[in-house]
């Protein structure tokens, strides 16, 4: 499909016309000359030589102009009988044929010279502009791209508008105004272009992988650059289809990856689910239906343990919830604009309760330093953070050992450093332990949902912080978790506080 409104050609360059002219003149002048001399050879050579110039100057069309009119000045008024055609011998004929032929012959073969040279250069242009273009299609991922781009490419070379029509599951869509369908009949005849002047509209079809993508509308003034020349629409347009068919293809693939890994993710947290709220549930399950059954015939101490496994079974169900919601938390994105300058050393004390409480036969021992240790964080999220490294230490740092706790501040950071004495991480661990879900297979005889430490570094990070492990501590076993969290005094002017 291809629709021309109005064009209009560029007229024939004055300065060229004057140019041909002025040579032909100077031929002229030079053959008669010549020919006062009584050299005719000399000025045949003459009236040849400007024939040639012109046409390998303006072409075949005006080479042949100039040759015909060359000849016949030659034959009117300067050959003999002057101001006349007639030849009274055959001498006298064949030179003036031989004239007229070679000034014919001549001025086309320099004009075709000069017309295939002017060709090759446009070409070499043509592919040139294209080259360009399509080096800056390449940087568009998104259809809305494209049509930016193109139109930055474009105007520099008479292009003063510029309209892409994409045909999507039957229905025609405009990429500048997104959303409800365009009818293709007004999409062809209608433009949005407001140019004072008269316009030329040209409307290529694009076709794509799967056959018609829909049409490219060019819109030209009537006064079109120069450069306008250096552009094959038709190219143009398979350019862009290529563009767009590749945007789109891409943006297909991003919605089937991130398909594929929402589908991992509700499989992982289906497994995970069904793993982990089992033995609280089985727990809980079996506490209460003995309490009912045998509530006559059980001591007031079983009732009192089997009240106590059902609180702590609920507890661990709590946090098992709560970390995943806090994973929704991460994936969504923390805003800065809810922290606030915390006291590190009382977030501690609050999270030593709740641990004691959880786990009364840990030992636990403690080293804060004096220094600064206030830092700008969200309260409930820094006690999540230190609780769930806590408990990640005591679960996994081998039985009854004790867990040593420092907190210090050191180079503008509040430093917070659980240790404990347990069998150490694997090297090959170490790299995944803060990934969602990851347990090694030592952690799975332990239980836990692998969530901890990856809602912690969530946390952390979002604090602008960072979380470490180090792993042999010392002698070959324990583990260390380094948090390490900016000190509010520390925080650029400006920084949420």
């Amino acid at each position: 499909m291809q629709q021309t409104i109005h064009s209009k050609q560029k007229p024939v360059s004055l300065a060229s016309l004057v140019g041909d002219l002025t040579i032909f003149l100077l031929a002229t002048a030079g053959t008669y000359f010549a020919q006062s001399l009584d050299r005719p050879i000399t000025s045949v050579l003459i009236y040849l030589t400007g024939v040639i110039l012109i046409g390998a100057r303006s072409g075949v069309k005006k080479g042949i102009v100039a040759a015909i009119g060359a000849s016949s000045i030659y034959n009117f008024f300067l050959s003999a009988p002057a101001f006349g055609f007639g030849v009274s011998t055959a001498d006298e004929i064949v030179p003036l044929l031989a004239f007229n032929i070679s000034a014919i012959v001549t001025a086309a073969v320099a004009g075709r010279t000069r017309d295939s040279a002017m060709s090759a250069t446009l070409a070499e242009a043509k592919n040139a502009t294209l080259l360009n273009i399509s080096d800056r299609l390449q940087q568009a991922v998104e259809v809305a791209e494209v049509l930016e781009i193109a139109r930055q490419t474009l105007t520099p070379y008479g292009v003063t508008h510029l309209e892409i029509h994409v045909r999507r599951e039957g229905q025609l869509y405009d990429i500048e105004m997104a959303g409800q369908p365009v009818n293709a009949l007004n999409a062809l005849l209608k433009s949005r272009s407001d140019n004072g002047g008269r316009l030329s509209v040209k409307t290529c079809e694009m076709v794509g992988t799967h056959g018609d993508l829909g049409f490219v509308k060019f819109i030209f003034t009537e006064a079109m650059s120069a450069g306008g020349k250096l552009l094959d629409l038709q190219a143009v347009t398979n350019l862009l289809a290529l563009a767009i068919d590749r945007c789109m293809l891409l943006d297909a693939l991003s919605e089937a990856r991130a398909l594929q890994k929402s589908e991992q993710l509700k499989s992982a947290i289906l497994s995970s689910v069904s793993h982990d709220l089992r033995t609280p549930l089985t727990a809980i399950s079996a506490a209460a239906s003995s309490l009912r059954s045998y509530e006559k015939s059980l001591s007031p101490a079983q009732k009192e343990q089997m009240l106590a496994t059902i609180s702590e079974q609920c507890t661990k169900l709590n946090r098992y919830t709560a970390n995943l919601l806090d994973m929704g938390r991460i994936q969504a994105g923390i805003s800065a604009s809810g922290f606030e300058e915390i006291d590190v050393v009382e977030i501690l004390g609050v999270v030593l309760s709740h641990v004691r409480q959880s786990f009364p036969k840990q030992p636990i021992r403690k080293e804060i330093a004096s220094g600064e240790t206030l830092v700008c964080a969200n309260g409930v999220m820094l006690e999540q953070v230190i609780f769930n490294i806590i408990e990640n230490s005591i679960i996994h740092g081998g039985g009854q050992s004790e867990v040593l706790i420092s907190l210090r501040a050191e180079d503008g950071f509040c430093v917070l450093e659980v240790t404990d004495s347990g069998p150490g991480i694997t090297r090959a661990d170490q790299a995944d332990i803060f990934r969602r879900f990851f347990r090694s297979e030592s952690q799975v005889a332990r239980g836990g949902s692998g969530l901890g430490l990856y809602i912690a570094k969530g946390f952390v990070d979002a604090f602008g912080g960072s979380l470490e492990v180090v792993s042999p501590v010392k002698d070959g076993a324990g583990t260390a978790m380094i948090v390490r969290i900016p000190l509010a005094a520390s925080m650029p002017t400006g920084a949420p506080k």
